[in-house]
């Protein structure tokens, strides 16, 4: 087994042979991690299964579909060597087996095995049709005790020329409820864990009425690690405020 040069993806080649003296039906199952020969370099995940059929002596060359499941080491270059080791862990077979049946875009299925494999914020599993996260992410939520976050928050990720991984937050992105008796000039702010407030972000004539919605697109590039707060204030008083974690 041998990486060709990414990792995420058809990011993996696997060479068999049969050396049996019969015909073999080889599966190659959702949820094997593959581990890197190199410490340094990340183990992959296998999240679409494989049924490769050979005669004797018949050898075949195929791709296989993974992702990173150590974010903190390097991403594997050409020709990384593997071994196909064992199973992963019961939440990470059982997250490969989802993904295995369903249809995401591969920054989505990768942010879903970091939020669990190097407990990366859920909020980062996002993608363009949220009826289909919703249930990839309570999963993701129900094997990390976690309730299902409130607020998306779309990534970067950056990779150095020595294979170091850096993924970063972009945007947030949600829904603030709120209710006012009349139309008003509302100002949202952004709060630090210890209540400073970190930016004012924009300032609009917001609706009257009940239960509203407040739709969020903000920048958080360059926001430090940490618990925030976001509020939605009037001069006189303050309509809506959340938590968020970056």
């Amino acid at each position: 087994v041998t990486g060709l040069g990414g990792y995420q993806g058809y990011c993996v080649n696997m060479d068999l042979k049969n050396l049996s003296k019969d015909s073999l039906i080889i599966e190659v199952e959702a949820g094997r991690r593959l581990n890197s020969l190199d410490d340094k370099v990340q183990d992959i995940l296998i999240v679409k299964e494989e049924f490769i059929s050979l005669r004797n002596l018949e050898e075949k060359n195929f791709k296989i579909k993974g992702y990173c499941c150590q974010a903190s080491n390097s991403a594997p270059p050409a020709n990384a060597k593997y071994d196909v080791n064992k199973m992963a862990d019961s939440n990470l077979v059982k997250l490969a087996r989802f993904l295995n049946a369903g249809k995401f875009n591969n920054d989505t299925e990768q942010q879903a095995i970091w939020a669990l494999s190097d407990k990366k914020p859920t909020a980062t599993i996002s993608g363009i049709n949220d009826t289909l996260l919703l249930p990839l992410k309570q999963l993701v939520c129900n094997m990390k005790g976690e309730v299902m976050p409130w607020y998306s928050l779309i990534s970067g990720t950056y990779v150095f020329n020595n294979g170091t991984i850096y993924n970063y937050p972009l945007v947030l992105k949600g829904k603030l409820a709120y209710s006012s008796d009349t139309e008003e000039y509302a100002t949202l702010y952004v709060f630090d864990a210890k209540g400073q407030q970190v930016c004012q972000v924009k300032c609009e004539w917001i609706k009257s009425g009940q239960n509203n919605s407040f739709a969020l697109n903000i920048p958080v590039k360059g926001l430090a690690k940490g618990k925030y707060s976001i509020a939605l204030k009037t001069p006189q008083k303050e309509l809506a405020k959340k938590e968020f974690e970056i």
